[in-house]
């Protein structure tokens, strides 16, 4: 049986890419999506996507999930119930402002497929679109869904304060790329205790928890780039530049999606 332990674990062993900047605009005051924002709206039943279950894919089983809004739709969750006994309910997560799941948010009229886990040779389960979140701020799905979402994005943002503090600081004293990489170490958030009581408590951790990890394991992962390839002091400088501008970038447009979310 997977205990609530090796669950965590397991969730934080996620792959970091190296750095690369997204086309992750944050809005601004003046935007019609900020201004727009004012008018966001809860769906209670109906809302305005599109979802499928494609038993048959080439790759097994996939949802597909096409958004009707007018906004972009910024994130989702998907539950699943298994046919075959035994195999436990899944929920999955989608969200393009804290990269988990979902490469990029959805424009109006376009479509995102994903596979859905299942037991190999077994019968697809059964899969529905419990919850999702548009760039405006509308919402649909129950709260505690929604809360994983914006627990997910506070954490992020809140790492991404404190690491582009760090690289700034690096870049003040002129660090060298051990010296980045010493510190990228201390910015891993401890173990959450005491340990989740249930399965999806654990989840739910798992998501914040593995969200606070990224900006410090980005960090390492460039700076160990860096130093296979044998950067300069300058080139090392430029590289803790670029994570500061992508950081800040990603970081405003989580806090602008959090704007009256608490």
């Amino acid at each position: 049986m997977r205990t609530l332990g090796s669950f965590l674990f397991s969730a934080a062993a996620a792959a970091f890419l190296l750095y690369c900047p997204t086309p992750m605009q944050a809005q601004t005051a003046h935007d019609p999506v900020d201004r727009e924002r004012r008018f966001a709206r809860h769906f209670s039943d109906n809302p305005p996507l599109h979802f499928e279950v494609e038993e048959h894919g080439e790759h097994g089983p996939r949802v597909i999930i096409t958004n009707l809004y007018q906004y972009l739709l910024t994130a989702y969750v998907v539950q699943s119930e298994p046919k075959s006994a035994g195999d436990p309910p899944q929920t999955l997560i989608g969200d393009a402002l804290s990269r988990l799941a979902l490469p990029a948010s959805i424009p109006r009229g376009l479509s995102y497929a994903t596979g859905l886990p299942h037991v190999e040779g077994g019968l697809a389960p059964d899969a529905k679109l419990v919850a999702a979140v548009w760039e405006d701020g509308s919402t649909f799905g129950p709260d505690e869904l929604l809360l994983r979402i914006y627990n997910r994005r506070k954490a992020l943002a809140d790492s991404y304060d404190l690491a582009i503090a760090t690289l700034q600081t690096g870049l003040e004293k002129n660090w060298s790329v051990q010296e980045y990489l010493a510190t990228a170490e201390k910015l891993r958030p401890p173990m959450p205790q005491p340990p989740p009581a249930t399965i999806e408590d654990a989840k739910a951790v798992s998501e914040s928890f593995t969200a606070a990890m990224l900006p410090g394991r980005t960090i390492t992962d460039n700076m160990q780039h860096a130093i296979q390839h044998d950067y300069s002091l300058a080139q090392v400088s430029r590289l803790a530049q670029a994570l500061v501008r992508d950081f800040q970038q990603s970081r405003d447009a989580l806090r602008q999606a959090l704007v009256g979310t608490s």
